[in-house]
């Protein structure tokens, strides 16, 4: 069986292992997790660096709105896992624990975002409590990931 196949099996089982969670009954022994944004002071060339911090063997999403006025520059996250569209930033997570990317604009940046956790079957804003992830969300998610698989496939 090929191993994109496979991968795609197991998130599948696994969202409807977990579709108590994701139509909207909470337990309460979800899992705790905190992602921490860092924004670093503007260098000598106009670029600020933002670290969003992320725990350990995440599998999910990380949505990052910049505001007006605010320009993404590039990232240190792999290019076939970013997808930039204006001032929404969205960052595919495969066990990365943590996401490095560059700016540039004026002042110091209200970056508002929000995360995915496919492993732990929830979606919230960064720095809020967690919430049960809505079955649309989930199942873009699942195709996004999958279509990040087959392209490393080739």
């Amino acid at each position: 069986m090929p191993k994109t196949i496979l991968i795609i099996l197991l998130f599948f089982f696994t969202c409807i292992a977990l579709n108590g969670t994701v139509s909207g009954a909470t337990t309460s022994n979800t899992p705790q997790w905190t992602i921490e944004r860092v924004i670093h002071p503007t260098d000598a060339e106009g670029k600020i660096t933002v670290e969003v911090l992320l725990p350990p063997g995440m599998i999910g999403g990380i949505t990052e709105e910049l505001p007006a006025g605010y320009t993404f520059l590039g990232s240190t996250h792999p290019s076939d896992q970013i997808r930039a569209d204006g001032s929404t930033i969205l960052f595919a997570i495969i066990g990365e624990e943590s996401i490095t990317y560059l700016i540039r604009g004026e002042g110091e940046p209200d970056i508002r975002g929000s995360i995915l956790d496919l492993g732990a079957g929830t979606h919230s804003d960064i720095g809020t409590q967690q919430s049960p992830a809505p079955v649309a969300a989930m199942l873009g998610a699942l195709l996004s990931l999958a279509i990040l698989i087959k392209r490393k496939e080739r």
